[in-house]
């Protein structure tokens, strides 16, 4: 079975939301078309008729990191089958009951949005399969095919412009050069229709509380914070802090540290592990939970920004944001992608689980 194309996401989500599903599975239609025209749809999967705790799930920023709809897709087939059947879910040597499937759909409501970035994922599978960005239009003067796109998961506002931030000798993963091939941040905040329709979910559902967007590779669980280390002692030391300005994003110093309270963190921590360890019982791959800044400082994410969001403005709700890099290659053979979906799935469902039982 090959990886879906993006007219094939697509129809998945169709067929995902109609009966006998759709007593359960409402189809969401984002309200801003990509660059290329394209229409975004995501799901919203619950039985509850009042607010329940909400777990977003976002994949395909990234358009070389094709498994990630894949997953998305297989989860939600997965629960929905289970639930309307009654019976559990096997993912490998992982199991969960009838009745804790029951539970996810009755306590919390899911949203689903899987291809985030289609017109990126059509360009890597037809012409470049190392595509990252998405298609906007190379600005005026720039003519080179490296030119066009802007890299999505670092187009979020938080610490978006990041020479003003951080400190110069940071190593960070951002560029502001707009024919940067990978990571170019674009030429404003949310500047991006793709991360506008991320944000729009957010702010169109406030029960939202838990936030994981599916990435390859590396086999890691992060949380928060990408930008710096974090630290849970100096409250005042934090990124909306001027007085920091330009000190940001070197490991092991004292110039700076992200400030996240201790119960914030151990219940960040908590839940990653959980993650972790239900997709090492499907066939005993071994993902590392780490804090994000562990790989490379970066600004501009889609976790970070979720979590900072009760920050800016208190009157959000608190969200506790990860990222999944699945897998060791971005392409694997689809043999090896099948048990990495059933791997990520055990851990989105387990991770639902726990998120019953956390306090929002």
């Amino acid at each position: 079975m090959p990886y879906l194309n993006v007219a094939e996401v697509e129809s998945a989500l169709q067929v995902a939301s109609a009966a006998p599903n759709s007593a359960f599975t409402q189809l969401i239609t984002l309200p801003n078309a990509t660059w290329e025209g394209r229409t975004c749809h995501a799901l919203r999967l619950s039985t509850a008729t009042s607010p329940r705790p909400g777990i977003y799930l976002l994949g395909g920023i990234h358009a070389r990191e094709w498994g990630s709809p894949d997953i998305l897709l297989f989860f939600v087939e997965q629960l929905q089958t289970a639930f309307r059947t009654s019976s559990g879910l096997t993912l490998g040597a992982s199991t969960f009951t009838a009745n804790q499937v029951k539970s996810i759909l009755d306590g919390l409501e899911l949203y689903v949005f899987p291809q985030a970035n289609p017109d990126g994922r059509n360009h890597s599978f037809t012409v470049d399969p190392l595509w990252r960005k998405n298609r906007r239009p190379a600005l005026a003067g720039h003519t080179a095919p490296g030119c066009i796109g802007v890299d999505l998961n670092r187009n979020y506002p938080f610490m978006w412009h990041f020479p003003d931030f951080f400190d110069p000798a940071a190593p960070i993963a951002n560029s502001v050069d707009p024919c940067e091939y990978e990571v170019y941040i674009g030429p404003g905040e949310l500047s991006e229709p793709e991360t506008r329709n991320v944000v729009w979910l957010l702010d169109q559902h406030p029960p939202i509380r838990f936030f994981i967007d599916l990435h390859s590779f590396g086999q890691d669980i992060l949380y928060t914070w990408g930008d710096d280390q974090d630290q849970t002692t100096k409250p005042a030391m934090n990124f909306q802090n001027p007085l920091f300005n330009g000190k940001r994003g070197i490991a092991n110093d004292t110039a700076y540290r992200e400030y996240i309270a201790t119960s914030d963190r151990a219940t960040a921590v908590g839940l990653a592990n959980r993650m972790r360890d239900a997709i090492k019982a499907v066939r005993g791959t071994r993902y590392a939970t780490k804090q994000a800044f562990a790989l490379y400082p970066t600004a501009g994410t889609s976790d970070d920004y979720a979590y900072s969001r009760h920050l800016t403005d208190p009157a959000k709700p608190k969200i506790y944001a990860y990222t999944i890099e699945w897998g060791q290659t971005f392409h694997p053979p689809y043999a090896e992608m099948t048990d990495i979906i059933a791997e990520i799935t055990a851990g989105l469902v387990e991770f639902a689980l726990a998120a019953l039982i956390t306090p929002t």
